[in-house]
């Protein structure tokens, strides 16, 4: 595999807009052209997003060399992007550069970049907010009424007593002060005695009376108000079969891939895909994580193309040297000490 393609978002990331950039290309850069072809289906990319088994070559006009590397790149639009991005989730695109005018050519595969974006990730114009209603004039408060006067009450007249004749109105005299008695002398002693007497039998009463026995009110009873109960069953956990069966495909990628499970357990999500054939969840979990650079999932992916270690599947029918090879030299470009994916690269390229 002497070339290899890459397509990249632009300095300022344009949907629909990229650079294709070759590197390894030995031959003239003009007169250009490339056949873009899929991993998956086997057929070719046509003008208007449609695919063929026929092949088509697309001009590469306007390639210009690379700063610092050995590579020519050009500006490309929504006519590769968009469906190279659209069919990128369940396949990998081989990618043969020819010039037929000198009859040169050579064959890699496709990397896109995560940052390109399709056409349609472009936000939508936002219309015009709508004019702010009009406060509706206010109305003048009605004239307060007047408030009636008081109508003015009659006083009833004073009515005087008159004199009874033959009393003359004499004042009444004080009358005469009593004349204190003479104390009688035993009087005070036996106060004295009957007092004693009073308090001794209110002190016996006292300590032969028997306590009464205090009966407590029984505390009032709470009661503990239990939560309502719902029968909403839980959401289902992101990486699991149920989920995978009750979201729709793209859905349930984007969750699962946002809950970052570990290699081994992303493993097993892929393997339960393969076995209910939800081929398309079990190709996008495998890309998108090798191409992060996680070299156990990149590996186990390159294997379900290896003719070496292919096994049929409904989601991997028949082996595929070239896409086993692309996913190799991915490895590579994380692990570049990685003896295995560096002797399978040497042994399936073309």
């Amino acid at each position: 595999m002497g070339i290899r393609v890459d397509v990249l978002p632009l300095d300022v990331n344009t949907p629909g807009h990229g650079l294709l950039r070759i590197t390894g290309w030995e031959g003239a850069s003009e007169g250009l052209e490339c056949s873009l072809q899929s991993s998956q289906t086997h057929d070719f990319l046509h003008p208007g997003g449609q695919w063929s088994n026929v092949a088509h070559g697309f001009k590469l006009d306007g390639l210009r060399p690379v700063d610092g590397a050995p590579a020519i790149e050009t500006r490309i639009g929504p006519e590769l992007i968009d469906p190279l991005l659209e069919a990128s989730g369940t396949a990998n695109f081989r990618v043969e550069l020819s010039n037929p005018q000198l009859g040169q050519s050579d064959m890699g595969m496709v990397r896109i970049n995560s940052a390109v974006l399709a056409s349609s990730s472009a936000a939508p114009n936002q219309a015009p907010p709508a004019p702010a209603p009009q406060a509706p004039a206010p109305v003048p408060a009605p004239a307060p009424l007047p408030e009636p006067e008081p109508e003015p009450v009659a006083s009833a007249p004073v009515i005087e007593p008159e004199p009874v004749a033959g009393l003359a109105a004499e004042p009444i005299a004080p009358a005469p002060a009593a004349k204190a008695k003479s104390g009688n002398r035993w009087l005070l002693p036996l106060l004295l005695v009957l007092a004693l007497a009073a308090a001794a039998a209110g002190a016996w009463w006292w300590f032969s009376k028997k306590p009464e026995a205090v009966v407590e009110a029984p505390a009032p009873e709470t009661t503990v108000e239990q939560p309502p109960t719902t029968d909403t069953p839980p959401a289902a956990l992101p990486c699991t079969l149920e989920s995978m069966q009750s979201q729709p495909e793209i859905a349930f990628v984007q969750a699962c891939i946002q809950n970052a499970p570990g290699s081994a357990a992303l493993l097993e999500v892929i393997t339960q895909a393969k076995a209910s054939n939800h081929c398309g969840v079990a190709q996008r979990l495998y890309a998108n994580r090798a191409q992060g650079g996680d070299v156990e999932i990149a590996s186990a992916y390159a294997r379900e193309y290896d003719p070496k270690y292919h096994q049929p599947s409904e989601c991997f029918k028949a082996p595929d040297a070239a896409t086993a090879a692309y996913w190799y030299e991915t490895i590579l470009g994380f692990d570049e000490n990685n003896a295995e994916a560096k002797q399978r690269f040497e042994e399936l390229k073309p």
